[in-house]
C-alpha cells in the first residue's frame, strides 16, 4: 500500500514538472516565434488558441456537475446537517479575514513603492482616451436602459435640434456620452448641450454639459462622460449644427450609460446572488453560488429521509467519485492544454507589440502588484496555515502546485476548481468533507488576489491622476474607502457582469477618480490577472486545510 502511494506521488511530481516545463516553453515560444517568423507565425498562434480553448472548455464542462455532486456528497458524509454550522462559520470568517489582510497588504506595498508618481502626463492622457471606450462598454453591457440617439443634420439647416426625452434609471450615477461625426470642414464648430429634468417638462442645462466639436472633418468624442445629477429623471441632448456649408453635415450620437453599482447595490447583489429563479439557467451561466445553496439544502434534506433517500444518496456519491476520476484522466492532458493556453495568449501580446514593451513602461506598477501578491501568498497565507494546522507551508505549496499552475494558465478560479479539489484531497490529504464544501464556496466568493489587486490599482491610478490634476489629494480617509470598497467588491464580483472590470470601476467611483483612467491598467491586466487567480486558488486551498480541523470536532 505504501509502495502504491509512493508511485502515485511520484506521478504527481512528474506531472507538476511537465506543467512547469510547458509554461516555460510556451513563454519562450511566444517571445522567439513572432520575432523569427513575423506574421507567418499567426496561424500557429490560432492553432494554439484552439487547443487551449478545448482544454479550458473540458475543465469548465465538469465544473457544474462536480460542484453539485461534491457539495451534496459532503453534506451526506456529515450524517447530520446541523454539523455544518461550525465549519460554515469558520469558512466565512476565514474568507473575510484573508480578504481584508490582502487589501491591507496591497495598500502598504503601493504606498511604499509609489508606482504612479513617476508616470508621464502624456501616458495618463493616452490612457484616459483608451479607457473611455472600455468604460462605456463595461457599464452599458447587457443593460436595456442603455439607449442611442442619432441626429443627422444636412447642409441646409442651422436650427437647433433636440433629441427625445430619455428616462434616467434610479439609483447610482448616470452619464451621457456624446460622439459627433463631422463630414466636411465647417467655419463654426457644432455644439451639443446635455439637459436634464426631474419631471420631464422643464429641462435645464447639465453642469459642464456642453460639448463642442472641432471645425475640421472627423469624429469628435466627449473627452469625459457628462454626469447627470442624482435628481435627474429625464435627459435629452440639444444640438446646434455648424453654419450651412456645401458638403458639410454632422451625425450625432448620444448614449445614456448607467454608472457602476453603488455599495448598497453590491450588498443587495450579494443577497440576491444566493438564490436563482432558474436552476438550469445558473448551470448554463456557471453561476455557482445559487447551485451551492441548492445543493446544501437538497443534501441536508436527504440526510433527514433515512432509508427512503438511500438510492439517490448512493447515486450522488457514485457520481462524485466518477467525476473525480474524470479529473484524474483530464490532468494527463494538462501539460499540452496549458502550453497551448499560455503560448496563445503571450504570443498575441508579443505580436501586438505589448509584451516586452509593457514590461518596461509599467515595470513599477507590475512590481507593486506582484510584490503584494507575493507577500500574501508566501507570507500571510503560510503563517495562517502553520498557526492553525501546524502543516509545513512549503510542503503544502508543493502539494497544491498543479492547481496553482493551472490557475495561472487558465486565469479562472472556476475552471481550476476541479484541479484544486483533486490536489487538495489526493495530494494534500484534506478530508473530502472539507474539499467538497469549502473549495466550491471559496472559488465563488474568496478573491484575495482580486481584492489586493484592485486596492493597489486604485492607489496607482490616484497617484497618476494627481499628476494631471494637482487639486486631487489622496487622503487617508480615501484610502480607507478604497480598502472597504475593494473588499466588498471582490466578494460581490460573482454576481456582476464583466466582474473584474466593473468591480474596479466601483472602487474608482467610490473616491471620485475618473473611470476612464482604468486605461492605465488595462494593457497589463491580462498578465496580472493570471497571478492574482493563482493567489485566489492557493488561498482557497489554505482555507480548506484550516476549516478541515473544524470538521474533526463535529464527529
Amino acid at each position: 500500500m505504501a509502495k502504491e502511494s509512493k508511485q502515485e506521488s511520484g506521478g504527481h511530481e512528474h506531472l507538476t514538472l511537465f506543467i512547469v516545463g510547458a509554461i516555460v516553453l510556451a513563454v519562450v515560444v511566444a517571445i522567439v516565434g513572432p520575432a523569427a517568423f513575423g506574421e507567418r507565425f499567426r496561424p500557429l498562434v490560432s492553432a494554439f488558441d484552439v487547443g487551449g480553448e478545448v482544454f479550458l472548455r473540458m475543465l469548465q464542462m465538469v465544473v457544474v456537475p462536480l460542484v453539485m455532486a461534491s457539495v451534496m456528497s459532503g453534506i451526506l458524509g456529515l450524517g447530520d446537517v446541523r454539523k455544518l454550522g461550525r465549519p460554515g462559520a469558520y469558512a466565512v470568517s476565514y474568507y473575510l479575514s484573508t480578504t481584508v489582510l490582502a487589501v491591507v497588504t496591497g495598500l502598504i506595498v503601493v504606498n511604499i513603492v509609489n508606482p504612479g508618481r513617476g508616470i508621464s502626463k502624456e501616458l495618463v492622457e493616452d490612457a484616459r482616451k483608451e479607457g473611455e471606450e472600455t468604460v462605456s462598454h463595461a457599464v452599458g453591457r447587457n443593460d436595456p436602459r442603455k439607449i442611442e440617439w442619432h441626429n443627422v443634420t444636412g447642409d441646409r439647416t442651422q436650427e437647433a435640434s433636440v433629441s427625445k426625452n430619455i428616462s434616467v434609471p434610479d439609483g447610482g450615477a448616470s452619464t451621457i456620452r456624446i460622439v459627433i461625426d463631422q463630414v466636411g470642414n465647417a467655419e463654426t464648430a457644432a455644439r451639443a448641450q446635455v439637459e436634464w429634468s426631474a419631471d420631464g417638462n422643464r429641462f435645464q442645462p447639465a453642469v459642464d454639459g456642453e460639448f463642442v466639436a472641432g471645425t475640421e472633418a472627423g469624429v469628435y468624442r466627449a473627452a469625459a462622460a457628462i454626469p447627470l445629477p442624482e435628481e435627474a429623471s429625464y435627459a435629452r441632448v440639444a444640438f446646434t449644427p455648424h453654419p450651412a456649408t456645401d458638403n458639410t453635415r454632422s451625425i450625432v450620437e448620444a448614449y445614456l450609460v448607467p454608472g457602476p453599482p453603488s455599495i448598497g447595490e453590491i450588498f443587495q447583489n450579494l443577497v440576491l446572488m444566493l438564490f436563482t429563479g432558474n436552476l438550469l439557467g445558473s448551470m448554463v451561466e456557471i453561476n455557482l453560488l445559487p447551485l451551492i445553496v441548492f445543493s446544501i439544502v437538497f443534501g441536508g434534506m436527504l440526510t433527514t429521509m433515512g432509508e427512503r433517500s438511500k438510492t439517490i444518496s448512493d447515486l450522488v456519491v457514485s457520481t462524485n467519485d466518477a467525476l473525480m476520476s474524470f479529473i484524474l484522466l483530464l490532468m494527463k492532458l494538462a501539460p499540452l492544454g496549458i502550453f497551448c493556453l499560455v503560448a496563445a495568449r503571450f504570443s498575441k501580446a508579443q505580436m501586438d507589440g505589448q509584451f516586452l514593451t509593457l514590461l518596461k513602461t509599467q515595470a513599477w506598477y507590475m512590481t507593486t502588484v506582484l510584490t503584494g501578491l507575493g507577500c500574501h501568498a508566501l507570507i500571510t497565507l503560510p503563517i495562517l496555515l502553520w498557526v492553525f494546522t501546524r502543516r509545513n507551508p512549503i510542503e503544502f505549496f508543493n502539494q497544491m502546485s498543479q492547481a496553482i499552475l493551472t490557475a495561472f494558465s487558465t486565469a479562472s478560479s472556476t475552471a481550476t476548481l476541479p484541479v484544486t479539489m483533486e490536489c487538495a484531497e489526493k495530494r494534500a490529504g484534506i478530508s473530502r468533507r472539507s474539499t467538497e464544501f469549502v473549495l466550491p464556496l471559496g472559488a465563488t466568493i474568496n478573491m484575495d488576489g482580486t481584492a489586493l489587486y484592485e486596492a493597489a490599482a486604485a492607489i496607482f491610478i490616484a497617484q497618476a491622476y494627481a499628476i494631471v490634476e494637482p487639486t486631487f489629494v489622496l487622503t487617508l480617509d480615501k484610502q480607507v474607502v478604497i480598502a472597504v470598497t475593494a473588499t466588498l467588491a471582490a466578494i460581490g464580483a460573482a454576481g456582476i457582469p464583466e466582474a473584474g472590470l466593473v468591480t474596479m470601476l466601483i472602487v474608482l467611483n467610490a473616491v471620485g477618480l475618473p473611470l476612464e483612467l482604468i486605461g492605465l491598467i488595462l494593457p497589463i491586466d491580462w498578465l496580472l490577472d493570471r497571478f492574482r487567480t493563482a493567489v485566489n486558488a492557493f488561498g482557497d486551498s489554505v482555507g480548506s486545510a484550516i476549516v478541515d480541523r473544524s470538521f474533526e470536532t463535529v464527529n
